[in-house]
């Protein structure tokens, strides 16, 4: 039974594809007890990276995405802006088609810090600059137009931030929503 089980693995993976991903990233400040930091909200920015992925009914990917987050205070010093490789690998689930593939698919992330501007403050120091969050997401490929690819993804944050500007119990977990497109090659 395991043989057989291995054996079935590359059937259901299918084709292997490599692409170019990007698109929107809308954030959100989860933590509304923001007493003496002003009006806080979250950053939002763009995404840009490299695909690669398994096809079929079942599948794995694993993306390596420059990512834009923090937040904003209107208190001058107190925002954050931060960029991130974000490096999510995960399970995909197909229903594939020759027109149109919809797919969803879960995993972890791995995120490193690449940059923080405090916005004319520093950053606090000590914080962590490899964080980790869980991924889901939805989206089509559209296969009659070379590999097009639309994507919906929510990034849940695990790890915490320990900003004590955002909070009182020093909490911050960042989240984010993703519209992306992609192209395969």
């Amino acid at each position: 039974i395991a043989f057989a089980s291995l054996y079935s693995i590359p059937a259901l993976a299918g084709a292997q594809g490599l692409g170019v991903i990007g698109g929107l990233t809308y954030g959100s400040v989860p933590n509304t007890n923001t007493s003496g930091v002003g009006t806080v909200k979250a950053n939002n920015g763009f995404a840009i990276g490299l695909a690669a992925e398994t096809g079929g009914v079942i599948g794995f990917g694993i993306n390596g995405l420059y990512a834009q987050r923090g937040f904003t205070s209107s208190i001058s010093g107190l925002s954050q802006k931060l960029s991130y490789i974000d490096v999510p690998v995960y399970l995909k689930l197909a229903i594939p088609n020759p027109s149109v593939t919809p797919f969803a698919f879960v995993g972890p992330q791995g995120s490193f810090e690449l940059n923080c501007d405090g916005g004319g403050g520093a950053c606090p120091s000590g914080r962590a600059k490899l964080t980790y969050a869980g991924v889901v997401g939805a989206g089509l490929k559209f296969g009659v137009l070379g590999g097009l690819s639309l994507q919906g993804r929510y990034v849940y944050s695990l790890t915490n931030l320990n900003y004590g500007t955002v909070s009182n119990t020093n909490n911050y977990q960042a989240r984010s929503f993703m519209l992306l497109a992609g192209i395969g090659f």
